[in-house]
């Protein structure tokens, strides 16, 4: 036998132990040889279980003992060889894979210690590993990733052989996906937006619109209004003086003459103010306008206006919905204001006038006063304005990620250098976002505001996972028998579960989202979580396409700009006489030693933190700083706000957001809340009584002005009209009464004959509430007494389901952060098996979330149905970096618990900083924008970076190297040796390198 051509494994035992072994030899590809048996022989063997060459060719990594191939020493002082004659094989062997296999823990003599590899005669052997039994549960995560790996692995051979199809069927796929843009149909409406779905003031306006019908067109009234009212509004605030001078009076009423004579063109028909508004007594209602009247002048001047309320022959009229800045004296008598607003009442189908209203009142220019204005659409066209108009910053986004990935993977020199082959992964991921919006918009699924920070989103998200794919090609580098192929599926064995975790769990917690009950949150989700898969294949196929391209360029030594071939740089200055700066501009070699083509950028966070991991100090400042936070963060989870402030939602420049300051400060809200009855009761008798009691105890609220109450029933009693001497007698009188005190009529609901109550609804007015959060209290505690009386009774008022968010937000974001975290524990404990690291990853999440809720108070975010998905991302976010820092903890084979924390930060700290650099630079131009939807999205994208970031660098390894998991050696182990020419390179269980006799993590 030829030992030059001969390949020996040494296994020392303890005599009569018993081995089992498994060996793969495989092709520079990475495909298995077949070995013939009369090529196997053995050494100091006896008693086989069969002939060694089912060594060779049996299914590799099984674990049953009785498949494996055994034997005893025939000679206790010498090692069992086993002896490969590979001259006769026709395909060169280009490395060796062994499975080892022991049998049981508590057999420590029937198993194999120890393991040498020759290639010759040498002496020395070109791998020598000690095997031990591995009593720690770290093996199942190998075994997964393992098993993962090997899928990766052969299609990362599959892409690495055929490229040019991934990359054209990509650009196809997506791009044809891409063109179903056309089709994208907005849905800017505020209520179906960013309100809850369902909610029970949707059902009871439901209630309220088949019970009371509208009578705006004939009988406008203020109070029985079923929806939000429709009016165009001119605020006008005095420059100097009293409001009600003679010409500030002047100027105003030419102003409201002139917005009466706006006229608009629709459907071919001219529209006047006439043939939109809403009517009371055949006039057009404008609310304030009286005030303009010479008869309310006199009155005026005779000192017998009263404020708040002013008792007038058609009742008590509510001054305050008109007039502010008041002055009164004794008795409430109304002398001077400020501040007044005119509203004009309008029906449906008057948006082309509104328009036009908009044209008018942009131009105005008073010499006394100063005006502000709305109209019923306003916060929508206003919100539109707000975010289509910062779109230009996603252009500008690319351009940073760009130039910032040709930076960051612009090392080693011309051949090996990845700086083009960035482009590649940007254009993945804008790919994925064109796919994901045009197959959305064919669907019909309707494009919200909010969606327009997922371009920003998902840019960095693919970069993060090209950044994976780009480390662990560099890793591949000493590996310098491989073929392209095969060096792209080792690079997807091995940044191919990281890329699937970050995906996944990005991608499951979007699809939580989709279940929430505002509509912004499940488009946002949708969009986000298709864009996230989308992004996730475009990285698989084109960048993947790109990378054996690369790779084909790079070893065959051409330059990354020219593509021509080129020498190395020495042999350019003395052979060719070329200078040395063409030297280095031009020439390049072919990398031959691990991570050669990385640049500073990706090697600094690996040789940084570690060492300073190391500092004693430093660990003390990080456990302090940590409990500070934690502390910080609970404080601010307690006082953190709730609900969507719609001032916030329009630009600050706006004529709209002028018009919420002072309508706000000027006119703070007072609700006339509606205690609707929608079942026959007996008015007449005690159901009457217990109706008027509920009014009285409403009124009672603190929150309730105690001298309003406008109710038909409590003026009827009061009236000569009023007989309760039996039901028929009390009804027939009520529509003699309701014939003469007309604003009562849209409150009660009558049965075709009239002789039966079928509904009615009577009213009490809030104090003046100026907080949101407090509105939503008032429509909890109304609600509560309608809830409490014995009666078939609701309370609603038309702002309620705008209200409803302010009770929805908090337990609708529990559930789903709830949702997703139990998520991200089920996916962790698939990928990282291991109990302690599935409840630190849970930990880590649950710390973060608290940071992210607790900071949001400091920066004056509140929890709104924009800021809630935000807070579902997170979890995913956050798994991403914890994931990173544990699967490394788990594959180091360090000795120590501190060694094994020292590793996973060097291992997983590059990735980590530049996956949060290139997510960071992928937002970071919405903190320029004026929309509050981008900057809150930015504001907590940025907390969930920096905070998902320290935690992984930081608390993750601290925490690790004080409780985590002891390493021992694996029980059951896979060695990759190198049997080609150059240093021998080994890979074992599955993560270390051993490098010229030196086991590298």
């Amino acid at each position: 036998m030829e030992r030059e051509s001969t390949s020996s494994m040494s296994i020392p035992n303890s005599s009569e132990d018993k081995t089992s072994r498994e060996i793969e030899l495989l092709d520079a590809d990475g495909g298995n040889l077949s070995v013939p048996a009369s090529c196997v022989s053995t050494s100091n063997a006896r008693n086989q279980s069969s002939e060694p060459g089912v060594l060779f060719n049996r299914e590799p990594q099984t674990t049953k003992e009785e498949y494996m191939w055994s034997c005893a020493r025939e000679s206790p002082g010498r090692p069992v060889e086993v002896f490969i004659d590979t001259s006769t094989l026709q395909t060169q062997v280009a490395s060796l894979r062994i499975w080892n296999w022991n049998a049981d823990a508590s057999r420590d003599t029937t198993s194999v210690k120890d393991v040498r590899v020759y290639t010759g005669p040498s002496t020395s052997p070109v791998f020598h590993s000690p095997i031990g039994k591995d009593r720690s549960r770290c093996t199942c995560y190998k075994k997964v990733k393992r098993g993962v790996s090997s899928l990766f692995t052969w299609y990362g051979r599959f892409v690495g052989r055929h490229p040019v199809p991934f990359i054209v069927s990509s650009i196809l796929v997506f791009g044809g996906l891409g063109a179903g843009l056309v089709t994208l149909d907005t849905e800017s409406d505020m209520e179906t937006v960013y309100f809850p779905k369902n909610s029970r003031a949707i059902k009871d306006r439901q209630i309220v619109r088949d019970t009371f019908p509208d009578t705006n067109n004939v009988s406008y009234n203020a109070f029985s209004q079923n929806d939000v009212d429709e009016a165009v509004a001119l605020l006008f605030r005095s420059k100097g003086g009293d409001i009600f001078n003679t010409s500030h009076l002047t100027e105003i009423e030419n102003i409201v003459n002139r917005v009466k004579a706006v006229t608009a063109t629709s459907g071919g028909h001219t529209l006047a103010f006439g043939d939109v508004c809403a009517r009371s007594s055949s006039q057009c209602a404008v609310d304030g306008e009286y005030v303009l009247s010479t008869s309310f002048q006199t009155e005026l001047a005779a000192r017998r206006v009263t404020y708040p309320y002013w008792s007038t022959a058609g009742g008590n009229r509510a001054v305050f919905t008109a007039i502010s800045g008041a002055t009164t004296q004794t008795g409430g008598v109304l002398t001077s204001a400020t501040v007044l607003k005119i509203s004009f009442k309008l029906t449906a189908g008057s948006e082309a006038w509104q328009r036009k209203f908009l044209t008018l009142a942009a131009g105005l220019d008073p010499v006394y006063m100063e005006v502000t204005y709305e109209t019923p659409d306003s916060l929508s066209e206003e919100l539109d304005k707000s975010t289509s108009g910062d779109i230009w910053l996603f252009s500008l986004t690319i351009t940073i990620m760009l130039t910032y990935a040709s930076i960051v993977t612009a090392g080693g020199n011309p051949v090996s250098t990845r700086a083009v082959l960035a482009t590649g992964g940007v254009l993945a991921a804008g790919l994925g976002i064109l796919g994901s919006m045009g197959l959305l918009s064919l669907c019909g699924v309707k494009y919200v505001n909010i969606v327009g920070v997922i371009p920003f989103l998902i840019i960095g998200i693919g970069v993060d996972d090209m950044f994976l794919l780009m480390s662990s090609w560099s890793e591949t580098l000493g590996l310098t028998q491989l073929t392209v192929p095969a060096r792209v599926g080792e690079t997807f064995a091995k940044a191919g579960i990281g890329i699937t975790i970050t995906s996944l769990t990005d991608f499951l917690a979007f699809c939580i989202g989709t279940t929430s009950v505002f509509r912004s949150v499940t488009n946002f989700s949708l969009y986000a979580g298709v864009a996230v898969l989308f992004c996730y294949v475009c990285n698989a196929t084109l960048f993947g396409g790109c990378l054996a391209l690369h790779g084909r360029r790079v070893y065959s030594s051409r330059h990354f700009y020219t593509c021509r071939t080129t020498k190395p740089r020495d042999k350019l200055i003395a052979e060719d006489n070329r200078s040395k700066c063409f030297a280095v501009c031009c020439g390049g070699t072919i990398p031959d030693k691990e991570r050669a083509d990385e640049s500073i950028c990706e090697k600094l966070p690996r040789l940084f933190l570690p060492k300073v991991f190391l500092s004693r100090v430093v660990r003390i400042v990080i456990a302090f700083g940590f409990l500070g936070y934690l502390a910080a963060a609970i404080y601010g989870v307690v006082h953190l706000k709730q609900g969507l402030v719609l001032q916030d939602l329009v630009l600050e420049s706006s004529y709209y957001h002028r018009f919420l300051e002072r309508n706000d400060e000027y006119f703070p809200t007072r609700l006339p809340v509606g205690f609707i009855v929608n079942e026959k009761i007996e008015y007449a008798g005690s159901e009457g009584i217990t109706f008027q009691e509920l009014l009285q105890k409403a009124r009672g609220d603190s929150m309730i002005d105690p001298s309003f109450e406008r109710c038909w029933l409590s003026s009827y009693k009061n009236s000569t009209a009023f007989d309760a001497s039996s039901p028929k007698k009390f009804v027939s009188n009520l529509v003699l009464f309701l014939a003469t005190a007309k604003e009562f009529q849209p409150d009660v609901i009558f049965d075709s004959s009239q002789t039966e109550i079928l509904a009615s609804r009577c009213f009490v007015m809030s104090e003046p509430i100026r907080e949101q959060y407090a509105q939503a209290d008032l429509m909890v505690r109304m609600r509560d007494l309608a809830d409490a009386s014995p009666l078939p009774v609701f309370a609603y008022h038309s702002a309620f389901v705008a209200y409803e968010q302010f009770l929805a937000v908090l337990p609708a974001t529990l559930q789903m952060v709830g949702c997703a975290v139990a998520v991200m524990f089920v996916v962790t404990f698939i990928f990282l098996p291991h109990p302690l690291m599935v409840f630190l990853v849970t930990l880590t999440i649950i710390m973060i979330l608290v940071g992210i809720f607790g900071f949001m108070y400091y920066w004056d975010i509140s929890l709104s149905s924009i800021t809630m998905i935000h807070l579902v991302m997170s979890v995913g976010f956050s798994v991403d970096f914890s994931a990173h820092v544990c699967a490394a903890y788990l594959v180091s084979n360090a000795g120590t618990r501190q060694a094994r924390a020292h590793d996973a930060i060097t291992h997983a700290a590059g990735p980590i900083l530049n996956g949060a650099v290139s997510t960071l630079l992928g937002v970071i131009l919405l903190v320029f924008s004026d929309s509050y939807i981008f900057t809150s999205f930015f504001n907590i994208m940025f907390l969930v970076i920096v905070f998902g970031m320290l935690h992984a660098v930081f608390f993750l390894p601290l925490v690790l190297s004080l409780v985590g998991p002891q390493s021992q050696t694996s029980s059951e182990q896979t060695s990759n040796v190198s049997l080609c020419c150059g240093s021998p390179s080994t890979k074992v269980a599955p993560s270390s390198t051993f490098v010229n006799g030196v086991f590298k993590d």
